[in-house]
């Protein structure tokens, strides 16, 4: 009895240990950078909001010693031309296995799910569908860069232009994402997920189609982390088939998933706020991020 007791005091202790490997995900940070996106002003294409968001994102890569290279391209958005600009943090460049983590910055430039039709055409704040992603990729390029993994140099990628499709056109969405896969040099990532709409304070996370028909594997590998840390907000069955910026990466061969709550009240209204959003929501996608960074697989 008491060797078994000494056992099981032994394996606790590794086991304790192990968990000690992972770094801890800051919630209060990644939402303080969702509120200071938002305090921007709207960031649609063509917009003052989005240069700001531009710089503000890669002073924050700056800061925690990310290798920045910008991706720009000019694209005709009804006989209008935009300046898109993808953003690009590489961690430990020189490292071979590589993980890829992607979301966009841009916001919607109308209101169109808005029930006032004399307010469809504001721009929405993109509290959630926008600023979400970017925060949660912002509070790991500080975790990373204060430790370095094991197994896997990371690449941050930030993308323009998702968000200015029309729902009758499924090329017109993920312009950015789009650009960067046909325009990617070079050995792919072994794992690409992106990560959008995850800030939602009743938050929902199916597994999406083309993610698991895709990826099966790194689907179940991302939910069973989630499992390992009880988080229910992960849901194990799938739901919804979408096009987001994934299936960009997805068409051009990547093993590439999505991370998303399309299950949004608020998508593309004027009442995609912070307020809608919990920093509990961020810190489960992020914790669950982090663990995949630091596996030892």
């Amino acid at each position: 009895m008491r060797n078994l007791i000494i056992l099981s005091i032994i394996l606790f202790l590794l086991i304790t240990a192990c968990q000690q490997k992972i770094p801890e995900f800051n919630k209060e940070e990644s939402f303080s950078y969702l509120k200071e996106q938002c305090d921007l002003g709207a960031r649609p294409p063509g917009s003052e909001g989005i240069i700001l968001c531009r710089d503000y994102i890669s002073s924050i890569l700056k800061q925690f010693n990310a290798e920045i290279e910008k991706q720009e391209f000019l694209v005709n958005i009804n006989d209008k031309k935009f300046e898109g600009v993808n953003i690009i943090g590489k961690y430990y460049p020189r490292m071979s296995r590589r993980i890829l983590l992607a979301t966009h910055y841009d916001t919607r430039p109308w209101a169109d799910k808005e029930e006032d039709k004399s307010l469809q055409n504001k721009p929405i704040p993109g509290a959630n569908d926008g600023a979400s992603g970017v925060a949660v990729l912002l509070e790991i390029a500080s975790v990373i860069s204060k430790k370095q993994p094991a197994q896997f140099g990371v690449d941050l990628v930030f993308f323009d232009l998702e968000d200015m499709g029309s729902y009758n056109d499924e090329k017109s969405w993920c312009i950015g994402s789009q650009y960067f896969a046909k325009h990617f040099i070079g050995q792919k990532p072994e794992k690409a997920i992106v990560v959008d709409m995850i800030g939602d304070a009743d938050l929902k996370i199916y597994m999406e189609y083309y993610s698991y028909q895709n990826s099966p594997s790194l689907v179940n590998e991302i939910w069973n982390i989630s499992k390992e840390y009880g988080f229910k907000e992960f849901i194990p069955k799938i739901k919804s088939a979408i096009n987001d910026d994934h299936y960009s990466l997805i068409q051009q061969g990547f093993n590439a998933i999505d991370i998303i709550d399309f299950d949004y009240l608020y998508w593309h209204t004027l009442k995609d706020t912070p307020e809608k959003c919990s920093p509990r929501s961020l810190y489960v996608v992020g914790q669950t991020l982090i663990k995949l960074i630091y596996s030892e697989k």
